[in-house]
């Protein structure tokens, strides 16, 4: 049996972009300023220093984009509705009426093409305003504007789309796009340190749970009857596995899963229906929910949408010892940074003849078996609750930017890291793992937040010195086109 022909009929096979990354046309629509307008406009901020204004040009270029993802044949297109674009102030005070015809043209388009829409309503990207009313996600206000604009979409897209995402990546949001702290990325805009700044992350998960939770009961009481769609809520999945068999690492392993994976998940599909023990064994000033809080969260998602690139190694950390990220001092444990391949062989010997630095000098990892762990956790811990990979990919290598276009689109590297994610799911189906989609990230080459466009993730190239800002298959698109081709004449649906 051939690896397409493993998924199941119904089973989604995507790929995936987010606003800001590509749509470009900053002034169109009334659009508003937002977040990342303003971290490309300080200095140093990003590291190509590319122009601010460059970009995939999306927004002028999406029924060529459309006819791309016709051409390879996904099933599904899961993109973001730009905050800004449709309410420029971030408040129903102003709504843009063209930004709304836009998202409402592009899912018509991906319909007459028989590709599903799939919607993230936060990708990173927030109105410069919200941001700065009281910052972010630390004030509640801002939190029920995020619901509004939600009731928005749903009003104005919900006889599109049957599935929708809250936020992308919640933990990465909570720890890197509020305020600036020690060791973790640094997504948001530069301001000054704010009262019990150590403590914002985990005031932003709490309030953003509670907003993506009222979002999901909204939907759920006022649109599913008539829309029958779905919502879900995407988290960055990092597996975590101990450096050692000694109790200090594996423990250690286990914490850095709680910080990493368990405190955005938790609250919504555990049974206490709080952040993980050891978040409450370690802070003192971790948020508590109410018991009414604790009844709206709980349950409220109807999938689980993973990022997937890279998993972790982990050990503990002696009592003298100040790991260098606030995430690792507050739940006491260290990655094993630089030393992956080499830790991860002493604990899971099968994989020791990976390449697990597939795609260069950079922070993503070939690591399929964490994936695969990843998945089997959630059938355990969260009661097999549908697992919907939201995104999954790799970037060109990093140092041949300067090869020959040919050569760069021949990335046969990207294909290898594609199948080595896809074999896994379908071993993770297999097993029983309650796996209903893969995304690939991405589409097409774009701007990657702080590192510009220095990382290319794109299955197609984007000629950023042409005017017409050029797309070009390269080989991964070709493969997947195959594979998904294949797929369809298995189940009869070509």
């Amino acid at each position: 049996m051939s690896l397409p022909t493993r998924f199941p009929k119904n089973f989604q096979l995507a790929t995936a972009t987010a606003a800001y990354q590509i749509e470009g046309a900053k002034e169109l629509d009334g659009r508003g300023f937002s977040t990342w307008d303003a971290i490309r406009s300080e200095y140093g901020r990003i590291r190509d220093a590319s122009d601010p204004n460059l970009s995939c040009e999306s927004r002028l270029k999406y029924k060529e984009d459309i006819a791309l993802l016709a051409k390879i044949g996904v099933t599904s297109y899961r993109f973001s509705i730009s905050w800004s674009r449709v309410l420029p102030n971030g408040t129903l005070s102003e709504i843009s009426e063209e930004g709304v015809q836009y998202y409402r043209d592009v899912c018509l388009l991906l319909r007459d093409n028989g590709i599903e829409p799939i919607v993230t309503l936060f990708h990173f990207d927030m109105p410069l305003a919200i941001y700065d009313n009281g910052t972010s996600w630390l004030n509640k206000e801002n939190c029920d504007h995020f619901v509004n604009f939600a009731d928005l979409c749903f009003q104005k897209f919900g006889d599109l789309v049957k599935t929708w995402i809250t936020y992308n990546e919640i933990n990465m949001q909570a720890w890197s796009s509020v305020v600036k702290l020690t060791g973790e990325q640094w997504l948001c805009p530069d301001r000054p340190e704010i009262e019990n700044h150590n403590q914002s992350p985990y005031i932003a998960l709490k309030n953003m749970l509670l907003a993506h939770a009222k979002i999901y009961r909204n939907y759920e009481k006022n649109y599913k009857k008539i829309q029958n769609g779905v919502v879900g809520i995407t988290n960055g999945g990092h597996f975590c596995f101990p450096a050692s068999h000694s109790p200090e690492d594996q423990a250690a392993s286990e914490r850095a899963l709680d910080w990493f994976f368990k405190s955005t998940i938790d609250p919504i599909l555990s049974e206490s229906g709080d952040f993980p023990v050891s978040m409450r064994e370690n802070l003192s000033f971790l948020p508590n929910f109410t018991d009414d809080e604790k009844a709206i969260l709980k349950g409220s998602t109807d999938f689980l949408g993973i990022n997937y690139y890279l998993s972790h190694v982990v050990r503990g950390v002696s009592d003298n010892e100040t790991p260098p990220s606030q995430s690792e001092r507050d739940g006491s444990y260290a990655f094993v940074e630089g030393k992956w391949e080499k830790s991860l062989v002493t604990v899971q010997t099968s994989i020791k003849n990976r390449n697990f630095r597939i795609c260069g000098d950079t922070w993503i990892r070939y690591a399929p078996d964490g994936l695969l762990a990843l998945l089997e956790y959630v059938k355990e811990k969260y009661n097999n609750i549908p697992v919907f990979i939201t995104e999954n990919g790799c970037p060109d290598i990093v140092g041949e930017e300067k090869k020959p276009v040919e050569e760069i689109l021949n990335d046969t590297h990207r294909i290898k890291y594609i199948t080595g994610h896809l074999e896994v799911v379908a071993k993770a189906i297999d097993e029983g793992c309650n796996v209903i989609g893969y995304t690939l990230w991405t589409l097409m080459d774009n701007f990657e937040w702080d590192d510009g466009f220095e990382l290319r993730f794109g299955i197609c190239r984007v000629d950023f010195e042409s005017p017409e800002k050029t797309r070009t298959m390269k080989q991964s698109a070709k493969f997947y086109q195959n594979f998904i081709r294949e797929f369809k004449k298995h189940h009869n649906l070509l």
